[in-house]
């Protein structure tokens, strides 16, 4: 689940590449990062994890704040190499909020539904359904592509499969792109009001920008969600009350928060 952090007026999101050994999930992670604008992007950092190897780094999609005066930022997270302990998948799994599925046809003793049954079996274990979670399934052969069993295509539909190549890097920047706008409406869904919500289109489109990618010419990037609008705020006082009232104003990409604060005294009237 997401974190807030309401010092640095932040919410953090993780995303988990998910996916057997020798699928490209390394390959993938390293071609994201370089291609992030590095004023946008945390460094790339490896750490042990017992016998096992977790590699990650987190990015802000917008340079500016985007869901109600909050900014977004994304923690990145996969394992790489052979993983000893199935249990380190599992805690990395933990609070997760978009899971992308990496699989090669070309990989010894793994597929896609291997993969796939795994993954649902370690959500499961946090009473979470991977069907109700923002997904994407990213196969780097595209064997794998061509032979979707019924079993894949019950938790991933056409629009939520992106074929990618560990070594030009196609599709790979789009599959990050599908995967964010999703969970990026499940925030929306989950944080601003829903009178808000049903104002606006539920469907975040993607469109080619030079906001987050180095190289806009080629690729594609997330559009900012809307400015929230407060509904109509009515307060009933009695007595000497001070009021603290939060306020958000924004003028073009500038925003600027402040409390607007009053003091209210009530007096009878003389008969």
């Amino acid at each position: 689940m997401a974190v807030i952090n309401h010092a640095k007026r932040e919410i953090n999101a993780k995303i988990v590449y998910f996916g057997p050994p020798g699928c490209g999930k390394g390959a993938l992670f390293q071609f994201i990062h370089q291609r992030i604008k590095p004023s946008l992007c945390g460094p790339l950092k490896s750490m042990p994890a017992g016998q096992d190897s977790l590699l990650f780094f987190d990015y802000i999609p917008f340079e500016t704040s985007s869901l109600d005066g909050y900014r977004i930022r994304f923690h990145l997270y996969t394992m790489t190499g052979p993983v000893a302990n199935p249990g380190t998948w599992k805690m990395t799994m933990k609070g997760v909020d978009g899971v992308a599925l990496v699989t090669s046809g070309a990989t010894s003793g793994h597929d896609a539904v291997d993969s796939l049954r795994v993954l649902k079996s370690m959500l499961t274990g946090y009473g979470r359904d991977l069907r109700s979670l923002p997904r994407v399934w990213l196969p780097t052969d595209f064997s794998d592509a061509a032979n979707v069993g019924s079993e894949l295509m019950s938790c991933f539909d056409e629009s939520r499969m992106v074929v990618c190549s560990t070594t030009t890097g196609e599709g790979v920047l789009q599959g990050l792109a599908v995967l964010s706008q999703e969970v990026l409406q499940g925030l929306r869904d989950e944080y601003e009001p829903a009178h808000e919500t049903a104002a606006v289109s539920p469907t975040l489109q993607l469109e080619s920008s030079d906001e987050l990618f180095m190289d806009s010419s080629r690729e594609v990037s997330l559009q900012s969600p809307k400015p929230v609008v407060l509904p109509e705020l009515k307060v009933s006082l009695t007595g000497n009350t001070s009021v603290s009232i939060p306020l958000t104003i924004q003028h073009g990409s500038t925003i600027k928060r402040c409390n607007l604060r009053f003091t209210v005294q009530f007096e009878e009237e003389s008969p």
